[in-house]
């Protein structure tokens, strides 16, 4: 799929896994880090869900970055 064919929640859940591989966390390792369910963190990283200010916060926190490093795309 091209970039300009994704969804605004497809390219954020690709660039959290991303980040997320960098720092040689699994799925699992970061969902408890990030204080939330595996399944949900699989559900943002694809694309599936809406993400809440409050999880975007939590996720940033465990990746070191700010939350608008997130959104700079």
């Amino acid at each position: 799929m091209s970039e300009s064919a994704k969804t605004f929640k497809e390219i954020l859940g690709e660039k959290i896994a991303n980040l997320r591989v960098d720092k040689k966390y699994s799925t699992r390792q970061f969902a408890l880090l990030a204080d939330m369910e595996h399944h949900q963190l699989i559900n943002i990283e694809k694309g599936r869900v809406d993400i809440r200010l409050s999880t975007l916060m939590k996720i940033s926190k465990v990746l070191e970055v700010q939350p608008k490093e997130l959104l700079d795309f």
